[in-house]
């Protein structure tokens, strides 16, 4: 399901960049304006799409972190009761419908379609500002004279940029920077996914009467998941020496697009050492502190950096179908495989793209 919506999100921005790479004659108050009542309509079917989508992909990862702490718990040699399942239409098996698990589905689903709406209406403002803009910016060029060459071509070029720079915009962050649509969908996505099964299995946990968990550990990671990496939380406040999700501490996601998750840790099952050493982790505990090997920030910041370029690529990607239309690669694979093998035809369509740019005499950027 998550996997479904991720795709779905591409496929929106992708029917959008489309219409605005083959829109025509944008000088023209009516085409522009029926461009952005398209933009508006697909968007706002997004919407109603989401509004369909969110609530069973929470129900699926939300029980899929029931069923996961239910397996985890029978492998730590526990008796469990009989796991809590889903009906082939998505709903709760008759009998498992407690309230718990309900109001915590009610929660985290309206929660995302919150986070979802205020995009979407961001979006709508943004790509409206970002044509309407480049159209005034293009009116007051070729008043002042700054435009020489095709100006229908110049027209659609600044559209473009303008709307690849701004124009799905979906959040701004406190220091200014702005997420579009796709990005910003596709982390709310992941993180409020994780959110549904970290609670999921927490719910699953505090009803079958196991109230310590371990935060799970993996590599590479940022600097604020690895302080809490392997440490063991209590569930309700009543364990001497470790801290509680009541009033201490938060269990993951700690961030936006975080993967960690959460174990059972049974005290019975433990020896003195080993409770002993999860207790003194939590008597060394800095939060402040990275406290990553440097081997380790070096794994983290290279798996990063290949993230950012692929971003760019992305963003890149973009700005050309919305510039060359139908004349730019077909996917952001080919492109991606294109402009890495640097061939031939690569070179081609970027003297193209750098061609019409060079049209304004006073370009704005590529």
């Amino acid at each position: 399901m998550n996997n479904k919506i991720l795709k779905y999100i591409s496929n929106v921005v992708q029917r959008i960049i489309g219409l605005v790479a083959e829109a025509r004659d944008l000088g023209d108050e009516k085409k522009a304006q029926s461009l952005i009542d398209e933009v508006t309509g697909i968007l706002d079917q997004f919407g109603l799409e989401m509004e369909v989508v969110i609530p069973k992909a929470v129900i699926e990862n939300y029980f899929g972190g029931v069923d996961q702490a239910t397996k985890l718990m029978s492998q730590a040699g526990l008796e469990v009761n009989q796991t809590l399942t889903l009906t082939k239409s998505g709903q709760v098996a008759k009998g498992f419908q407690k309230k718990i698990h309900m109001e915590a589905l009610e929660q985290i689903a309206d929660d995302t379609l919150l986070d979802f709406k205020a995009a979407i209406r961001t979006a709508k403002k943004s790509s409206k500002a970002s044509i309407t803009g480049a159209l005034e910016s293009v009116k007051r060029d070729l008043a002042e004279g700054y435009i020489a060459g095709n100006t229908r071509k110049v027209i659609n070029k600044r559209v473009a940029d303008s709307f690849a720079e701004n124009g799905l915009t979906a959040f701004t962050t406190v220091d200014g920077r702005n997420l579009p649509l796709d990005f910003y969908a596709s982390t709310v996505t992941k993180t409020k996914m994780k959110e549904a099964n970290v609670k999921g299995s927490t719910n699953r946990y505090t009803e079958s009467g196991v109230n310590l968990v371990q935060i799970s550990t993996h590599y590479p990671t940022c600097h604020e998941c690895a302080r809490y990496q392997g440490l063991v939380v209590s569930l309700t406040g009543e364990h001497d020496g470790f801290p509680s999700i009541v009033a201490d501490i938060a269990l993951p996601p700690y961030h936006p697009n975080c993967s960690h998750g959460i174990s059972p840790y049974v005290l019975e099952f433990k020896t003195e050492q080993e409770i002993g050493e999860a207790k003194s982790r939590w008597q060394n505990f800095k939060p402040e502190k990275d406290t990553r090997s440097a081997t380790q920030k070096r794994e983290y910041n290279k798996e990063q950096d290949a993230r950012r370029r692929a971003n760019e690529e992305k963003k890149q990607y973009a700005r050309w179908q919305m510039v060359l239309g139908k004349g730019a690669p077909a996917t952001l694979g080919a492109f991606r495989r294109m402009k890495r093998q640097n061939t031939a035809k690569f070179q081609e369509l970027q003297s193209e793209y750098r061609s019409i740019a060079q049209e304004v005499v006073r370009d704005r950027s590529q």
